[in-house]
C-alpha cells in the first residue's frame, strides 16, 4: 500500500484530483471564454449583431469531448467501486451495529465494543463489516481510510449492506456517523484502533477475557454496555439523553402516559414495562427517542437487577 492508511486512499484520491483537475480547467477555460466574447462582441466592436444559423462541427466537439470526459471519471469512479464491493476471501468479519447514537461491533468469538471502547483492528488485515442499524438510518465513515457506507435497518429476507478495509499504518483513527440521524448525530464518535497483530492478538485475549469476567459478575452492567444504553443514561447521576439509572428504584417521577400525565413510583413493574415498551411511559421533560430493544426475559430481569444495585450503591 506504500505506507498509505488503507488500500482504499490512491484510488479515492486519484479519483478526487482527476475530477477536480477537470472541474478546474472547464472552470477557467469557460470563463476565459466568456470573458472574451464580453470584450470581443460588445457594442463598441460588433454594433450591427451577426446572425448565426449554427455550427455543426462545434456541436459535436462540445457533445464528444464533454462525454469522452464524463466516461473517462465514470472508468476511474467504477474501478474503485468494484475494489470496496469485493471482499477478498480470507477477511476477518466483525459485524457493525449502530442506533441512536452509539456504535458495537462484534468480534467472531461474540466479543461486543462500544463507541467509547472503538473498533480495534490488526494491521494489514482485510476486515469484513456487515452493516446494521436498530433504527434509524446511519453512516458509517473513516476518514482516513476513504470508507463510507450507509448502516440501514434490515427487513426480513433482506441481506445486510456492508463494506471492507484493510488498514495499512497502525494508529488511532476517527470514526463517526455521516447521516444525520436525530438530536445527539454529533455524539456518535469512535475509534479505529490499528495495532500490529502481536499487539492485537494480545488485546484480543485480554478484552474477551475481561468480558466473561463482566458477563459472569454482572450480566445486567455486560448488557447495558453492549445494547448501547450507556450512551442515553449514565450510571452516576449525571443528565443524558434519558434519565440517569442511578437512584432509580423508588423515585417518584411524573410521567406522560398517552399524552396524559401521572405520577409513579419506579418499581420492577415499571421498568419491565419501559423495557419492552419505551414510547409507553415518557417521564417528563425527555423526548421518546428510545427505540425498542430485543430483549428476552432473561436480559430484562438482568438489567432490572443491575439497576437495583446501582440504587443500592447511591443508598450506601
Amino acid at each position: 500500500m506504500n505506507g498509505a492508511t488503507s488500500v482504499f486512499v490512491s484510488d479515492v484520491d486519484f479519483s478526487f484530483w482527476l475530477i477536480f483537475i477537470i472541474s478546474a480547467l472547464c472552470l477557467v477555460g469557460i470563463t476565459g471564454f466568456v470573458i472574451f466574447s464580453i470584450i470581443k462582441y460588445n457594442r463598441k466592436n460588433n454594433p450591427e449583431p451577426t446572425h448565426i444559423e449554427g455550427h455543426t462541427g462545434l456541436e459535436i466537439v462540445w457533445t464528444v469531448i464533454p462525454t469522452i470526459l464524463v466516461m473517462f471519471i465514470f472508468y476511474f469512479g467504477m474501478k474503485g467501486f468494484i475494489k470496496m464491493r469485493s471482499v477478498p476471501e480470507n477477511a476477518m468479519e466483525i459485524q457493525v451495529d449502530a442506533g441512536m447514537w452509539w456504535w458495537k461491533f462484534t468480534y467472531p468469538n461474540g466479543l461486543e465494543q462500544t463507541t467509547g471502547q472503538g473498533l480495534t483492528v490488526p494491521v494489514d488485515t482485510p476486515i469484513y463489516l456487515p452493516l446494521h442499524s436498530v433504527d434509524v438510518i446511519h453512516s458509517f465513515y473513516i476518514p482516513a481510510f476513504r470508507v463510507k457506507m450507509d448502516v440501514v435497518p434490515k427487513a426480513e429476507g433482506e441481506k445486510l449492506n456492508y463494506t471492507w478495509f484493510e488498514a495499512g499504518k497502525p494508529g488511532d483513527y476517527d470514526l463517526f456517523c455521516a447521516e444525520y440521524c436525530g438530536l445527539n448525530h454529533a455524539q456518535m464518535l469512535s475509534k479505529v484502533h490499528v495495532l500490529s497483530q502481536e499487539d492485537y492478538d494480545a488485546w484480543f485475549a485480554e478484552a474477551s477475557k475481561a468480558q466473561a469476567k463482566l458477563k459472569s459478575e454482572s450480566p445486567g452492567k455486560a448488557l447495558l454496555i453492549s445494547k448501547g444504553c450507556i450512551a442515553c443514561h449514565s450510571t452516576d447521576g449525571s443528565k443524558l439523553i434519558g434519565p440517569s439509572l442511578k437512584g432509580l428504584i423508588g423515585k417518584t417521577e411524573t410521567v406522560l402516559t398517552d399524552g396524559a400525565e401521572r405520577t409513579i413510583t419506579v418499581d420492577d413493574t415499571y421498568l419491565r414495562r419501559s423495557l419492552n415498551e419505551p414510547a409507553a411511559d415518557i417521564v417528563k421533560g425527555f423526548q421518546p427517542l428510545m427505540p425498542p430493544l430485543p430483549l428476552t426475559p432473561q436480559e430484562v430481569d438482568d438489567l432490572i437487577q443491575y439497576i437495583h444495585e446501582l440504587s443500592e450503591e447511591t443508598a450506601e
